[in-house]
């Protein structure tokens, strides 16, 4: 017996209001993610809003910026990362099967507990696509500095179909 086909998850997003953008420009040293057979593993990637691209969000959690911004701050990286699976994959998230693993790290102080409650922003917007049946294994990690001062950045292992 076939398994049920999967919703059309390009649908799933606009119906959720979720706008994805085009991939983010392509970066001399890595790209935005890497197809390798069954399995896509994105790039780490902070919020950013454009073109012309800038970063959003940017600061100590906590510090400089409140949780809720940082909640903010999650949810668009997560945005930013599906554009950038998309463009990897054609054009659409339609061979998405489930996205396996979530790593989240947010720049904060060391006393900082609340980094999963920052990447909760992140797994919403996954949750908002592709469903509470389909969230992803997390790990949520507080730094002490990420890339130009960004709040958040993510990266994601994601299972595909044929």
């Amino acid at each position: 017996m076939a398994a049920d086909p999967l919703p059309d998850w390009d649908e799933r997003a606009a119906a959720a209001g979720i706008a994805i953008p085009e991939p983010l420009p392509a970066q001399p040293l890595f790209p935005g993610a890497v197809i390798d057979g069954s399995t896509a593993y994105t790039s780490g990637i902070v919020a950013v809003e454009g073109p012309p691209w800038k970063m959003v969000y940017a600061g100590s959690v906590g510090d400089e910026i409140s949780i809720e911004d940082a909640q903010k701050s999650a949810a668009l990286a997560m945005v930013c990362t599906l554009a950038n699976l998309k463009g990897a994959l054609g054009g659409s998230l339609n061979r998405v099967d489930r996205f396996v693993k979530l790593m989240g790290f947010v720049r904060c102080r060391a006393d900082f507990m609340q980094a999963p409650t920052v990447i909760n922003g992140a797994s919403e917007v996954l949750r908002d696509i592709f469903g509470q049946d389909r969230l992803p294994a997390r790990s949520a990690i507080g730094v002490a500095a990420l890339p130009g001062g960004a709040s958040v950045e993510i990266d994601a292992v994601v299972r595909l179909r044929d």
